[in-house]
């Protein structure tokens, strides 16, 4: 029997001054709100490549609309938008030029911290009867496809697999059956996230694996690393420029 298998993108909705803080105090809020636009539709886009797999996004903050011409997703200053009950059903979202590659289901993060709401996707994944889940970030996004489909592979012989990022957090995390344990007490946002992970699944007797590491965009250093691998992949390639952003703005 084929196993279901499911990739969550957790994300914020991107809203004017509410996103990638430490980026902003580098380059402005503008120039960050533009580049975190930039990085969710590439994510998307990118991961959508992907066959075999069911995709959904997991947001953070507030959306009114399912057409992404409507805000949060075209004004960098919506105020007071309305937040969807979970039972409202399909939710997706579709856009970038030319559109994304396919339409995602979106959900709302439930939980009072990073760890809780990981945990509750997890969860929330596996009640609708998948066998292997995974989450990623919106912070890397021209992430290898090859790591998250190693990452599917390695759920069939380890019941735990971990992306590691090279601040000391992690990009990916997946799961075979749901472990709550490995959220919890975590110092979230900080360099010992992943040693923290780690001590938790051996102190637990959880088999992981460790894929290769990645990097997060965070600050200027990222993104102009992002910038500088798509444009020679670009040149190499001779063709468009990938990094626009999920609207016009």
């Amino acid at each position: 029997m084929t196993k279901k298998s499911a990739l969550g993108i957790f994300f914020r909705i991107p809203l004017y001054g509410r996103v990638k803080k430490r980026l902003a105090a580098e380059i402005g809020e503008d120039a960050a709100f533009k580049a975190y636009k930039s990085m969710l539709n590439v994510t998307i886009d990118n991961v959508s490549r992907l066959q075999g797999m069911d995709i959904c996004g997991f947001y953070e903050g507030e959306i009114t609309s399912l057409n992404p011409s409507s805000p949060p997703f075209n004004s960098p200053l919506t105020k007071g938008a309305r937040l969807p009950s979970v039972g409202q059903g399909y939710r997706g979202v579709k856009g970038g030029p030319g559109g994304f590659r396919r339409k995602i289901p979106l959900h709302p993060q439930q939980g009072n911290n990073l760890g809780e709401k990981m945990s509750n996707a997890i969860q929330w994944l596996f009640q609708k009867g998948y066998d292997r889940v995974l989450l990623i970030g919106a912070d890397s996004p021209d992430l290898p496809l090859p790591f998250i489909t190693e990452a599917f592979e390695n759920l069939d012989s380890y019941s735990l697999v971990i992306g590691p990022s090279e601040d000391g957090g992690y990009y990916l995390i997946g799961m075979n059956k749901p472990f709550d344990i490995i959220f919890k007490d975590i110092n979230w946002g900080h360099e010992n996230v992943l040693a923290g992970t780690v001590s938790k699944a051996k102190a637990a007797g959880i088999s992981y694996f460790l894929l290769p590491e990645w990097y997060d965009i965070d600050d200027l250093n990222g993104l102009n690393r992002w910038k500088l691998k798509n444009l020679r992949r670009c040149e190499q390639r001779d063709t468009p420029n990938d990094m626009s952003p999920l609207v016009s703005v």
